[in-house]
């Protein structure tokens, strides 16, 4: 039994090529695939920072806008943007801000007028709402009169 197991083995391992070559075998490398090159594109120079450009004191009046002058007193201020007002009456004594109003304070030397600024809805821009006159008695207790020396200020 051995010996049929025995020459089995040896049978099949000649079979199957267990033979001791002493040539050298040809050994094949496989190439892989070239892949076309594709080249980044050169890198641009990062730009320039843009040049600091002075800001102003204060934005010009807009080429167009009509400086109310109806002479209808305090009234007239009602509906007048920023730049308006400004030509109007010049520079505010005081700025605030009271959310979501802009409030413009100017001080006269007998009365005191503050004015009320709301965006709004459909443009964005600031319009005067309201205003307030303090300190009136020596103008006679006029809005008008408190106005109109304000604006002699000017």
């Amino acid at each position: 039994m051995w010996r049929c197991a025995s020459l089995s083995i040896l049978v099949l391992a000649i079979a199957t090529g267990c033979q001791v070559d002493d040539r050298n075998p040809t050994v094949v490398a496989a190439v892989p695939p070239t892949e076309p090159v594709v080249s980044a594109p050169p890198e641009q120079p990062p730009a320039p920072p843009p040049e600091a450009v002075p800001l102003p004191g204060h934005k010009p009046e807009p080429a167009g806008v009509a400086v109310p002058t109806t002479g209808e007193g305090a009234k007239e201020l009602v509906g007048l943007g920023f730049w308006e007002t400004e030509a109007l009456l010049g520079r505010p004594s005081k700025e605030d801000e009271k959310p979501p109003a802009k409030v413009w304070t100017y001080s006269g030397t007998d009365c005191e007028l503050t004015i009320f600024f709301y965006a709004d809805i459909n443009t964005q821009e600031f319009r005067a709402l309201t205003y307030e006159v303090t300190g009136n008695e020596a103008t006679g207790g006029s809005d008008d009169q408190c106005l109109a020396q304000l604006k002699q200020g000017t």
